[in-house]
């Protein structure tokens, strides 16, 4: 059993990327890396535990964001019987999917598209999307579907 890491941001798109990701899994008997990363370098609860701060309320406002969403989409995924775990992580999103890819040694990586329709669309990749793409240790599959 491999693993497919699916990064999601909590926008409209989620979803879509979310159920070709599990219709992936599916086929594949592969498990699901559900990945929020936050810009906000407060969100990880062990940073400011280290730190030795309390949290913002920026922070904990974010961390609640995150959960939120997460939990949405995990029960999605768990609905339809697939394996999954929940990362939730802060930082430069891009950066951070392609390193949790390679620590985890992911088959694949499935995010969203987000940018101008038509023809135009391959010009318009997010800046999350391309770095992924640049970066990325295995394939990517970019979701364009709303």
């Amino acid at each position: 059993m491999g693993e497919i890491l699916v990064a999601v941001d909590g926008s409209k798109y989620s979803d879509s990327v979310v159920d070709y990701a599990c219709d992936l899994a599916s086929r594949m008997n592969d498990k699901l890396g559900l990945i929020y990363v936050s810009k906000d370098p407060d969100f990880v609860t062990e940073y400011i535990e280290y730190g030795g701060r309390a949290p913002s309320a920026n922070a904990q406002r974010t961390v609640s964001i995150a959960e939120s969403v997460t939990s949405k989409l995990g029960e999605k995924i768990a609905g339809k019987g697939i394996e999954h775990e929940v990362i939730l992580d802060s930082g430069s999103p891009s950066e951070k999917i392609v390193s949790t890819a390679v620590e985890r040694k992911c088959d694949l990586i499935v995010i969203g598209l987000k940018g101008l329709h038509g023809v135009e669309r391959i010009r318009s990749l997010g800046s999350v999307s391309r770095r992924v793409v640049e970066n990325s240790p295995c394939p990517v599959v970019i979701v364009t579907r709303e």
